[in-house]
């Protein structure tokens, strides 16, 4: 079974994520910020990180700095409210995979997991 590691503050997405990868045989790990994410992937690393922008103590775009700058090589999905471009280039110079704006259907988010894990 392949590990995502999904980044969120908001438990309806946590939980919705969870529902959709679930059917896929995914197995989720959550945490609910950037801190929680650098914790979890330097313990042991999943196989693809979700994360999302903005979240309180630590954001989507420090965390994704961080995991870069230690070298962290699993692909991280954006998966965020934001349909900034601004956003959208900062997250992707940081070093995220993909980039995915959360009024998407779930089956758009499964088929960027299962191109990147």
């Amino acid at each position: 079974m392949k590990t995502v590691l999904l980044t969120d503050d908001n438990e309806d997405i946590l939980e919705l994520v969870e529902l959709v990868l679930s059917k896929y045989s995914y197995q989720l790990i959550k945490a609910k910020n950037g801190k929680g994410t650098i914790n979890n992937c330097m313990e042991a690393p999943p196989g693809l990180v979700i994360m999302d922008l903005n979240m309180p103590d630590m954001d989507g775009f420090s965390a994704i700095g961080t995991l870069r700058k230690n070298r962290f090589q699993q692909p991280i999905i954006v998966l965020t409210a934001s349909e900034s471009q601004n956003d959208k280039n900062r997250a992707m110079e940081l070093g995220c995979d993909d980039y995915i704006i959360k009024t998407i259907g779930m089956s758009e988010l499964e088929s960027a997991v299962s191109k990147l894990i």
